[in-house]
């Protein structure tokens, strides 16, 4: 593919916190390249998933949601400049939005979006939680009023509904060039930071609001004897009572959280693995790409 001339390009996937950006990568992937937790700001740097078929390359860019009340922890600075950059890459914008929500989240982006002057898509996520498809058409229809959107595709990303209409959707409205990435990539990210990825996703889903943002999961040696992968991977906080609540009472979080990756890995990795980790404190800390 990488010799040929085919349509291939960047398409930013764009989106308030919670509308099913990480989801909907994923599945058009077909594998699990950005994690996935109902925590808004999950993914917290642009995350490239690969998509080829025939003679087609769609590299989509996951970005971080827009910033919320609930997000003032964080960088937001640096955390902004994400989805900045996603749009300066991009040949294409893919905004998500809730079906039957539309929020001054949602207002402010697509006026972000339309300085740009990219071709932009809107997907109407999550269409599976009514069963009487008739109270989305007044949706469909007043957000076809609020910008000139090249088409407006409702599907459920966790379902899988109408995601080849998406698909060949995307590919319309793509140049044709020559591919950046080889026909079987998958994603931008090496296999360790997707390893700590797992990790990360399992503490945010198992502690949720008890967990700070300011977490750092680190893979600091992988090998492999005998057809076992050992690895050992550090946890960094910023506060030992940070430190205390992944841990748990007798240090049961930990090992729920330590079980539960080793399993997604095990299965990433198509090989039996031994995992170990450590929570590590670092009040300098900072979270960086």
């Amino acid at each position: 593919m990488t010799k040929q001339t085919v349509k291939s390009g960047y398409v930013a996937v764009v989106g308030r916190p919670n509308v099913g950006k990480s989801t909907l990568v994923n599945y058009l992937v077909g594998e699990k390249v950005s994690i996935v937790t109902s925590k808004p700001q999950t993914t917290q740097i642009n995350v490239l998933g690969i998509v080829n078929y025939e003679n087609t390359q769609i590299v989509l860019i996951d970005t971080p949601g827009l910033l919320s009340d609930n997000t003032k922890k964080l960088n937001l600075k640096r955390l902004n400049k994400e989805p900045s950059l996603a749009l300066s890459m991009a040949d294409l914008v893919v905004m998500l939005v809730e079906v039957n929500q539309w929020k001054k989240a949602d207002q402010y982006l697509l006026d972000n979006i339309e300085e740009t002057e990219l071709k932009k898509i809107l997907v109407v996520n999550k269409v599976d939680r009514f069963k009487d498809k008739t109270k989305i058409l007044d949706f469909l229809a007043s957000s076809n009023e609020r910008s000139t959107f090249e088409e407006i595709i409702p599907l459920s990303a966790l379902r899988g509904k109408n995601i080849n209409n998406l698909l060949v959707s995307i590919e319309r409205y793509l140049p044709y060039q020559s591919p950046e990435f080889s026909s079987d990539t998958k994603t931008d990210k090496d296999i360790n930071f997707r390893i700590a990825e797992t990790m990360r996703e399992k503490l945010m889903s198992c502690l949720r609001e008890e967990l700070p943002y300011s977490l750092i999961c680190e893979v600091d040696s992988m090998n492999e004897k005998k057809g076992t992968v050992f690895i050992e991977i550090s946890i960094c906080v910023k506060k030992s009572a940070h430190r205390k609540i992944i841990i748990g009472k007798k240090g049961h979080i930990l090992k729920k959280v330590g079980t539960e990756t080793r399993l997604e890995v095990e299965e990433m990795l198509k090989k039996k693995v031994f995992l170990s980790s450590q929570v590590r404190v670092n009040e300098k800390m900072k979270i960086s790409n």
